[in-house]
């Protein structure tokens, strides 16, 4: 079974590192491999391809992708509520929304995220036709800390947040939550919907494997930071503390169960359809496959 990551190997996803660590996918008859990929847009498109079986992405992308009628379903929570922020430095010249207007936000450059900026912008009376936006792909923090963006959004506090804080570069995090957006899952594990019908036990097995991975994670945290600084080696900018300070950010947030709560997405789908961001309104049945949940 392949799994594309929502990023960068990291701390959100230490439950599938635990379990791959400590054999919990083999124990249940599975083998799995985790994966990067190239780009933070791509892990939907990866399992809608076929390219991967199970993915991880925001809960906004995949409700957009539904509204595209892209057969992807949700099993499982990752971390369930929002870590998105506005992020600048203290050292420049923003002291609100509205000191936003002509400067350059950075994206990674997930498809929903400009909509979602456009939102929050437009609670000051800005507009994204106020505003510079720029797709950086994993380039969030460096292009932050050069001076090629004024401001970061789409980011997360827990990560990018974190990592600035422990480099001492004084960011100013503005959790979405504080910016008039209600609150939805940040990450979800994703599988196409044939994937799901064709065979909801190896669905359910994997999901156990995951939950058993995150329950290890909480009750060891040394360990599990280990498996993160592990995972972390090849990207060139975790150090040792920012690393921590992600991992530290992370832990607590993380969802042990997997459940998903329908009466928030669907709250969700209509906030995102009032602010034009979808045209229709799918249902939470219709995004999220929770009676694959259970655990054996």
């Amino acid at each position: 079974m392949l799994v594309t990551l929502d990023g960068r190997h990291g701390a959100e996803n230490v439950g599938l590192l635990m379990a791959e660590k400590r054999g919990y996918f083999e124990d249940v008859g599975l083998r799995v491999a985790t994966g990067s990929p190239v780009e933070p847009n791509r892990p939907l498109f990866y399992v809608n391809t076929k390219i991967d079986d199970i993915g991880i992405a925001q809960q906004p992308q995949l409700i957009a992708a539904k509204d595209r009628r892209v057969p992807v379903v949700a099993i499982g929570s990752v971390i369930s509520e929002p870590t998105a922020a506005l992020i600048w430095l203290e050292k420049s010249d923003i002291h609100s929304l509205e000191d936003l207007k002509g400067k350059t936000i950075a994206i990674p450059g997930v498809a929903f995220q400009e909509g979602l900026l456009g939102s929050v912008l437009a609670q000051a009376g800005l507009g994204l036709e106020d505003v510079k936006v720029k797709r950086v792909g994993y380039e969030m923090i460096p292009s932050l800390l050069t001076g090629q963006v004024d401001a970061l959004f789409g980011g997360t506090w827990n990560l990018e947040g974190a990592a600035l804080e422990a480099r001492g570069a004084k960011p100013v995090i503005k959790k979405v939550q504080t910016l008039g957006v209600p609150d939805y899952e940040e990450l979800v594990l994703i599988a196409r919907e044939d994937f799901v019908e064709e065979d909801p036990q190896l669905v359910r097995s994997f999901m156990s494997a995951v939950a058993r991975g995150t329950r290890a994670a909480l009750e060891d945290p040394e360990e599990a930071m280990q498996v993160v600084e592990e995972s972390n080696e090849d990207s060139p900018e975790a150090t040792p503390e920012t690393t921590r300070a992600q991992f530290e950010a992370t832990l607590p947030l993380l969802s042990e169960s997997g459940q998903m709560d329908s009466a928030q997405t669907d709250a969700f789908v209509k906030w995102m359809h009032a602010q034009g961001l979808v045209e229709s309104e799918p249902q939470a049945p219709e995004l999220l496959s929770e009676k694959f949940l259970e655990t054996p």
